[in-house]
């Protein structure tokens, strides 16, 4: 199986179905030892400070990723505006339970960056193939704890040979630590495959700890407007000035 990818955005999106597809690529991989790299959700709001010149080489690096999925109705949107078949919106939410049973069931073994002491003790409940890190709180730029915390990662995956890291932090934190830990584990010589996966909110979700807007909210792009009257304080700035920010970079986009 092969998946299409489309370029847009700077960066080459997965054209799919389903999640069902990717997962099973994936899985396809596994089985032939060559699942090796990242996977990628990006939505509007992080496109956003994807183009930050801040945030350079962070998109240098995951626009290498081997999975870039459209976790946002505005990116397919302006696919089909640009004529590319960018197919259908692909999130991490929904990718999570489907890959995550495949795991289970192959009794692969897998290493979880996690928000909170709760979801660890739920994933250690519900699954022993795997090891889970809750950092403490941190900022995105202090290097000395991400490379600490990225070494702990590597010595995790090398001791049990895992063949999948979730991360689960917001943007760039979850970012800068994935870039961290594909680099200790490249120092140590380690030279079998490891899928790494930045999903953000993905396991809250999961456990039912965060509701996802109701499949209309979904399907017709107004998620972000269920989200922000759940949480208007926390998400005010990403729903209005960072909305604006995207807009820009969609006239750019048109105009190539």
């Amino acid at each position: 199986m092969s998946l299409q990818r489309v370029a847009i955005f700077d960066f080459n999106f997965v054209s799919a179905s389903s999640v069902s597809d990717v997962v099973a690529d994936i899985m396809l991989n596994i089985e032939r030892d060559d699942a090796d790299g990242f996977l990628i959700t990006p939505n509007a709001y992080q496109l956003v400070h994807f183009a930050e010149k801040k945030n350079k080489a962070i998109k240098q690096f995951y626009q290498h990723a081997d999975y870039v999925l459209p976790d946002g109705m505005p990116i397919v949107w302006l696919g089909r505006m640009l004529k590319k078949d960018i197919g259908h919106r692909l999130t991490g939410s929904d990718l999570f339970p489907a890959i995550w049973k495949e795991i289970k069931e192959r009794k692969l073994y897998a290493t979880l960056v996690l928000p909170d002491n709760y979801i660890s003790h739920l994933f250690k409940e519900e699954y022993s193939h795997c090891n889970c890190f809750v950092p403490d709180f941190f900022n995105a730029a202090d290097d000395a704890y991400i490379s600490n915390l990225a070494d702990s990662l590597a010595d995790d995956v090398v001791k049990n040979n895992a063949r999948f890291v979730f991360l689960g932090l917001g943007f760039p934190k979850q970012e800068l630590l994935g870039m961290q830990a594909a680099k200790k584990l490249k120092e140590r010589g380690y030279n079998k495959p490891v899928m790494f996966l930045l999903l953000g909110a993905s396991f809250e979700f999961y456990f039912g700890m965060k509701k996802r807007a109701p499949e209309f909210f979904q399907k017709s792009g107004l998620e972000w407007l269920y989200r922000f009257a759940k949480e208007p304080r926390r998400l005010w700035k990403r729903y209005t000035i960072d909305n604006v920010r995207f807009l820009s970079i969609v006239v750019k986009e048109l105009f190539k």
